[in-house]
């Protein structure tokens, strides 16, 4: 017999490790594609609910809108500073006294509450319930921080 030749294992142990290898795969695929499911909006209506229901922070899709309204104001804040620094038209202009990080959570809350009762909205229609919070905090935030009427703003 030649030394190197390999022993193959016997048919039962191919099949199972061939098994165990596609199954492996298969779950490794699955992960990744329930992983990679786009993560849907905030609407006014969920928002509407978590604030009237209890605000601790639990991994539940309610307890999670506290921490995507402070994701959606940075998001905001980091565009708004690249559009500046590329010298294109911002989205809004932050006041010199704003804090660096823009505002708390508690005062981002309560702008998103003022917006969505105030008339500020074309035609002063209130907002749908199924639009996304992520455009009522931009609309919130172009009426508290407006730029002055010589610098352009994106629409």
């Amino acid at each position: 017999m030649n030394p190197r030749a390999v022993r193959r294992p016997p048919v039962n142990e191919r099949f199972v490790r061939r098994f165990r290898l596609c199954t492996a795969a298969a779950l490794s695929l699955l992960a990744v594609s329930l992983a990679s499911a786009p993560a849907q909006a905030v609407t006014v209506e969920a928002y509407q609910k978590w604030r009237l229901s209890g605000k601790t922070i639990r991994a539940t899709p309610t307890g999670l809108i506290s921490i995507h309204l402070g994701g959606v104001l940075q998001g905001l804040m980091l565009a708004n500073s690249r559009l500046q620094a590329a010298g294109l038209p911002l989205l809004f202009c932050v006041s010199p006294k704003a804090p660096p990080a823009g505002m708390s959570n508690t005062a981002l809350r309560k702008l998103i509450d003022k917006e969505l009762k105030t008339t500020s909205r074309p035609l002063a229609a209130p907002w749908p319930p199924k639009s996304a919070v992520a455009a009522v905090i931009l609309h919130a935030l172009r009426n508290e921080w407006p730029c002055p009427s010589d610098r352009k703003t994106l629409r």
